[in-house]
C-alpha cells in the first residue's frame, strides 16, 4: 500500500475531483500539493450536482477542508 502523499503527488498534472467537508466539489488540473495537502488547481471549476456553477482560472484548496480527492 503506499502513501497517500505520494499517491497526490504521482496525480500532478492530471485532472482530480476534489469534494470538501461542507460538500462543495471542485474539478482541476492539480498544479502542486505540499505535506499538509493543500492544493493548487489550475481551469478549477466548481461543481454542484454534476454541473459547473463557477469557473477560476486557479484555486488554493486547504488540505484541513478535503474530504475526499478522485483522480479521474
Amino acid at each position: 500500500m503506499s502513501n497517500p502523499l505520494q499517491t497526490l503527488e504521482k496525480a500532478i498534472g492530471k485532472t482530480i475531483t476534489v469534494t470538501l467537508k461542507s460538500n462543495q466539489s471542485y474539478t482541476g488540473r492539480l498544479k502542486i500539493t505540499d505535506q499538509y495537502m493543500n492544493l493548487i488547481l489550475e481551469n478549477c471549476s466548481e461543481m454542484e450536482d454534476g454541473k459547473i456553477t463557477k469557473r477560476y482560472g486557479r484555486a488554493f484548496l486547504r488540505g484541513n477542508n478535503i474530504l475526499y480527492i478522485k483522480v479521474d
